[in-house]
């Protein structure tokens, strides 16, 4: 699989089911949000925008895409809502970088190198000053994506979160007609 066929895949609405465990503190929640996702085409205006953004040659970028999401997580006030757009630079079919904005392009997130691992798995590590993020996704079946995330903090805390998707909308392929 390469970063293509992985947004691919990933394209469309997701219904998500969400369990946080923040490791020191032992504290747990759980939640659930609707996620969807659209792809860009690396000229899409909204993907040129943010490599201007992030100084970025948009020739290089290999492809796009818009995430938005809505829920909530149990113990917060408020819900978890709201967007960003990535563009995707490829360094080979199994590795690249991608580059998101939050928003409005008003708050630009540390770029984050893929790779993917042994069946198909994308891997996600995304570095900065608050810690480190290793966020691993996989596909039990075209409607159902896995998702795992470490959190690695600089104080040496850390939280795991594991997310389990069902696209939403599926619809069921028009059975041949007998004989036909």
């Amino acid at each position: 699989m390469d970063i293509q066929e992985f947004l691919q895949k990933s394209s469309g609405k997701w219904s998500s089911i969400k369990s946080n465990h923040h490791v020191d503190t032992t504290t747990q929640q759980s939640g659930k949000s609707t996620i969807e996702m659209e792809l860009l085409d690396a000229s899409n205006a909204l993907v040129v925008q943010l490599c201007q953004k992030q100084g970025l040659n948009p020739t290089t970028i290999t492809c796009g895409a818009k995430v938005q999401w809505d829920g909530f997580l149990d113990g917060e006030t408020g819900s978890q809502k709201g967007s960003l757009i990535m563009a995707v630079t490829s360094g080979d079919r199994n590795t690249g970088e991608i580059y998101r904005s939050i928003g409005t392009f008003a708050m630009a997130a540390p770029k984050g190198e893929f790779s993917f691992a042994e069946g198909d798995e994308f891997v996600l590590t995304t570095v900065t000053d608050k810690g480190t993020t290793v966020e691993r996704i996989w596909f039990e079946s075209e409607n159902v994506r896995l998702r795992h995330t470490k959190i690695h903090r600089p104080d040496g805390s850390h939280s795991i979160a594991f997310c389990s998707e069902v696209r939403l909308g599926v619809t069921k392929p028009i059975a041949e007609p007998v004989g036909g």
